[in-house]
């Protein structure tokens, strides 16, 4: 049955222009104005009505005079074909919405732990206090697997440092970010901003995606001569903060996350000894759903928080 209809649905013989071409006689009973109503020619028109009784093997339309009058197959066909036209315009024009305080909608977001904690907080903070019909599944994929997902359908969004995406993905940048150094003034007795000295002397605890024991701050060392201390590593970075509560080190976390840590845990930063520039933080999607209304509403609400931050 399906097959039948999907045939029925794409056969070559039927074309959409023709059912504008017979509503557009059926109003003006007139070849030339129906052309000039369509902004097609005379001959388009007689074209197109040949086909039509081709078609539907019927004349559809008799000449009378000045007027071309339809037949009563065409009088039966006029109520269904505008009824079609009517539905193809209304769907094609109509603007979609999304109410996240009516509709129902989950979300996949794959992003850092970190980032969850810095710019996702606003959104999950509506979803609970029940302002929102929405839910959100927060994963923390890599790289490859995150571009795989959205390209499978699994993930909505991706939200970090994401220099690289394939040709299909759309992107926003939502802000750019810088690291500075986080530490528990009362263990490491040092006012900022903190100099290169002090920051080579004290042990490090090292956040790293990957669990290494090195990252770009051991390369711009390095180039002025020197080295720190690695004395850990770990790739949960909201850990850091907590261990740092309690251990004489130092640690090299975005400016943002530093703060709010720093806020809630009487932490101190300082800014970095040496310039290790900025980067961007953005969000990437499949452009399969850069026209989704709810999926634009949540580009738009991670916006939001964005600025705000």
């Amino acid at each position: 049955m399906v097959h039948i209809v999907m045939k029925a649905i794409h056969n070559p013989a039927l074309d959409l222009n023709l059912i504008k071409v017979f509503d557009a006689l059926l109003e003006t009973r007139n070849v030339s104005r129906a052309a000039e109503a369509l902004g097609v020619s005379q001959s388009a028109v007689s074209h197109a009505l040949a086909r039509l009784r081709t078609l539907v093997g019927d004349p559809l339309f008799v000449r009378t005079g000045n007027r071309m009058e339809p037949t009563p197959r065409a009088q039966r066909l006029a109520e269904p074909l505008r009824d079609l036209l009517v539905g193809a315009a209304r769907a094609l024009s109509a603007a979609e919405d999304f109410d996240p305080q009516r509709e129902e909608r989950s979300f996949s977001i794959s992003t850092s732990d970190s980032m969850q904690a810095v710019l996702l907080t606003g959104i999950l903070r509506d979803a609970a206090e029940g302002d929102l019909r929405v839910s959100v599944a927060l994963r923390s994929l890599d790289p490859d697997a995150m571009l795989d997902a959205l390209d499978d359908g699994t993930l909505d969004l991706a939200i970090g440092y994401l220099p690289e995406l394939r040709r299909w993905h759309d992107r926003q940048v939502l802000y750019r970010e810088t690291h500075v150094c986080l530490y528990n003034p009362a263990l490491v007795p040092v006012t900022p901003p903190i100099g290169l000295e002090d920051y080579t002397r004290y042990p490090h605890l090292m956040p790293s995606l990957r669990g290494g024991m090195t990252s770009f701050i051991d390369d711009e060392l390095a180039a002025l001569g020197t080295r720190r201390r690695v004395a850990a590593s770990t790739t949960q970075f909201l850990a850091i903060p907590m261990i740092l509560t309690r251990a004489p080190m130092l640690t090299s976390l975005p400016a943002r996350l530093a703060r709010l840590c720093a806020d809630a845990l009487g932490l101190a930063t300082s800014p970095l000894p040496f310039d290790v520039g900025d980067y961007e933080v953005s969000m990437i999607w499949h452009r399969r759903n850069t026209g989704s209304p709810s999926h634009s509403w949540l580009r738009q609400r991670i916006g939001e928080e964005a600025v705000k931050l």
